[in-house]
């Protein structure tokens, strides 16, 4: 039997990530934090703000190089573990052993995007646009999420 992945709604799911999408890159990350009942904390203004500036996907120690705070990896961690589980940023397992982190959640209607891992640097990039993934399915598998990742090389090597 071939199911799409989650319980898609078409066209109607594609529109709304964009509009998530469009509203997470203008609108303020003050507002941000706010619609997600989240604290406004200095890091975390500062995390969305790089977030929103940063070309590709951002790995812990591009993070704590780029942050102006001085903050210790536990705080940083659960900072951004409570941004992906609120949806404003998305892990990005590209099979390195380290996990990229980029705004926006990742959803699970089926419909995602994917992302481009460079082969040689190693740079994680979200791709524009997205993909519909349809599986078939064993008896009793209850898939989570699924990631598209596309390797080769970047503009930049």
């Amino acid at each position: 039997m071939l199911l799409p992945f989650g319980t898609g709604g078409g066209n109607s799911a594609i529109k709304m990530l964009e509009k998530i999408t469009v509203d997470i890159f203008n609108d303020s990350s003050q507002n941000l934090l706010e619609k997600k009942g989240l604290k406004k904390t200095k890091l975390r203004l500062e995390l969305i703000q790089h977030f929103k500036e940063a070309k590709h996907a951002q790995a812990y120690s591009d993070l704590k190089q780029a942050l102006v705070s001085d903050v210790d990896k536990s705080t940083l961690y659960r900072n951004l573990s409570i941004f992906e589980e609120v949806g404003l940023i998305h892990g990005i397992n590209d099979h390195t052993g380290v996990t990229k982190y980029a705004l926006g959640s990742e959803p699970s209607s089926g419909h995602g995007h994917a992302h481009f891992v460079c082969e040689c640097c190693e740079t994680v990039y979200c791709m524009n646009g997205t993909t519909e993934l349809q599986f078939e399915m064993p008896h009793g598998f209850k898939p989570k999420n699924v990631q598209t990742i596309i390797k080769g090389i970047c503009a930049n090597c």
